[in-house]
């Protein structure tokens, strides 16, 4: 959709930066215990450049990252729809990835508390899978939001782009 102004060069460029978040915020569960880095060691040089920024994506610095985004991009009227939209879609789904990561540390709570009681129950299998799915979609997402924003169309991803038009109104 591209109803919404000129999407130029620039805007394409501005509008997938923010992708950047989740992805690099995605990285560390390809590191979990036959996650997807163990499982696929070639991978790794691919994502290299970007191990750099994960402490910049984590912690408090990622959470200033998200409040600037928030508060200087989405909530500023002068910055283009296109911007603001990609925006953010990248910040919803980088919210959607830290729900996930509280789940996930959850599970490795009460695996290493009843593991004693009850045994693995395969959760260890279960923690695995759902952290390489969750990578492999981040990394889907943030790749057709790339090519989206390179060809100037909005990247419509079912759930976060209707959450996004709902929160960009105007």
């Amino acid at each position: 959709m591209t109803w919404r102004g000129d999407i130029t060069p620039i805007n394409r460029l501005w509008g997938s930066l923010p992708y950047l978040l989740p992805l690099v915020s995605a990285l560390p569960l390809g590191f979990l215990p036959s996650g997807l880095f163990q499982s696929l060691p070639g991978l790794i040089p691919i994502f290299a450049p970007l191990f750099r920024l994960v402490p910049l994506a984590t912690g408090w610095l990622g959470m200033g990252v998200f409040l600037a985004l928030l508060f200087l991009v989405i909530r500023n009227t002068r910055v283009a729809h296109f911007v603001r939209f990609n925006t953010i879609q990248a910040l919803l789904l980088n919210i959607a990835l830290f729900l996930l990561n509280i789940a996930l540390f959850l599970v490795q709570v009460l695996m290493q508390a009843f593991g004693i009681l009850f045994g693995n129950l395969g959760l260890a299998a279960m923690v695995s899978i759902l952290a390489t799915t969750a990578l492999l979609g981040v990394i889907a997402i943030t790749v057709y939001a790339w090519v989206q924003n390179i060809r100037g169309h909005y990247a419509e991803v079912p759930v976060l782009s209707d959450a996004a038009y709902a929160w960009i109104r105007y």
